[in-house]
């Protein structure tokens, strides 16, 4: 089936991934032979069964406006960066659903759903100067493969999470499985609220019966004896201390004397309160100030050292140009790429250009010229203040 055919068909992401995997070891493959393509296009692809690509077609043709590289469409003789432009414009068709044009838009704004790694590398097949593209598409197939394996374990969740529930032949319904577990509760709750309300109205028929008791019965103890008044005399009761709020009892017949009433307790006056009186407060001095500074707010911490992790391609020739891409996290476009000794101070190796492309990602084009000792030196990242990244190895050999 030619790949114009099967882009047209529905595929899953893992699918189209697998042949963006498939198309960058295809063509890995040719160049290895030292061979170029004449001109790659999707009706010059073959794809089999399994995934199987097929490049032969590619061989002859005209360049096609859309999958060429720029230097290709103004006359320039098939190469292999020609042939990495081309391939990476299959790439970004593929994981769109749309050709790419001779302007593509960045990967990441259309696919965010692809890894950031992924996306810079598809964008880095399509640079418009072939220095600045890869070498060759290895980092590119394993990002794919990456990339493949994780899309696979989402797919199946997915599926999981689309498919209708299944029903038992004898489903019980929720409502009352709920109403039964709760109403043995709701007895225990009225049960406790009636006792509680049994046991305040005993408890508050408990405390009001003494009281109606006192003021409906007289003080059981008897006043002292007092001597016999004269006929027609009124007989002055000696004062009873008060045990209680309650008067005292009248005697029948008696008159009571004002003697006989209990003036009630004092009360006592209130005392006023002195006012508080502000004291000002000193103006700091400038001893003080500096002996007790006021608390600043804590300044935003230092981002993450960058670290690299991976170097594209390992080893170089000399003499002649070269696109390296220097990998890592935390990298910054203020960093500038040094060439280390490790056994040999570096001669004839001059960095040309670099270029920031993202905080995982920075190619520099180096150029090597007779002089440089073939051996092994140290590649990393220095800063304005001097500050090194981890070296990485650089082989360079004849």
């Amino acid at each position: 089936m030619r790949l114009d055919a099967w882009l047209k068909q529905p595929h899953t992401p893992s699918e189209r991934l697998r042949l963006i995997e498939r198309l960058a070891q295809a063509l890995n493959t040719v160049h290895d032979r030292g061979e170029s393509l004449a001109s790659i296009a999707p009706e010059r692809v073959e794809v089999g069964s399994d995934f199987k690509i097929d490049l032969a077609p590619a061989a002859r043709g005209r360049p096609e406006p859309g999958y060429a590289a720029p230097e290709r469409l103004e006359g320039g003789p098939p190469s292999t960066a020609a042939d990495i432009y081309s391939v990476g414009s299959l790439c970004w068709e593929a994981l769109v659903g749309r050709p790419c044009g001779e302007a593509p838009k960045p990967l990441a704004e259309i696919a965010p759903e692809l890894s950031r790694e992924l996306a810079n590398s598809v964008m880095g097949c399509l640079e418009r100067s072939p220095e600045w593209r890869p070498k060759d598409l290895t980092y590119l197939a394993q990002l794919a493969a990456a990339q493949q394996k994780a899309t696979r374990g989402a797919e199946p969740k997915a599926e999981r999470a689309v498919a209708p529930p299944r029903v038992s032949a004898a489903p019980r319904p929720t409502p009352r499985r709920a109403s039964r577990s709760h109403r043995p509760l709701f007895l225990w709750t009225v049960l406790l609220v009636a006792a509680a309300a049994s046991s305040y109205l005993w408890l508050y028929r408990q405390q009001a019966e003494p009281g109606i008791t006192a003021r409906a019965v007289p003080s059981p103890t008897p006043p002292p004896a007092a001597p016999q008044p004269d006929a027609g005399a009124t007989a002055t009761p000696q004062p009873v201390a008060a045990t209680a709020p309650t008067p005292a009892p009248t005697v029948t017949g008696v008159k009571p004397t004002p003697a006989s009433v209990v003036d009630p307790a004092p009360t006592a006056e209130p005392v006023p309160t002195a006012m508080p009186v502000s004291t000002p407060t000193p103006a700091p001095t400038p001893a003080a100030i500096a002996a007790n500074p006021e608390p600043r707010t804590p300044s935003v911490p230092p981002a993450e050292p960058a670290s690299l992790s991976a170097v594209s391609p390992l080893s170089v020739r000399r003499p002649g140009k070269v696109l390296l891409d220097i990998r890592g996290a935390g990298l910054r476009s203020d960093q500038y790429v040094r060439i280390l000794p490790l056994k040999e101070t570096p001669r004839g190796i001059t960095v040309i250009r670099q270029k920031w492309v993202s905080a995982n990602l920075v190619s520099v084009l180096l150029e090597l010229d007779a002089r440089v000792t073939p051996t092994v030196y140290a590649i990393a990242l220095e800063d304005a203040s001097g500050a090194l990244t981890n070296p990485l190895q650089l082989h360079v050999t004849k």
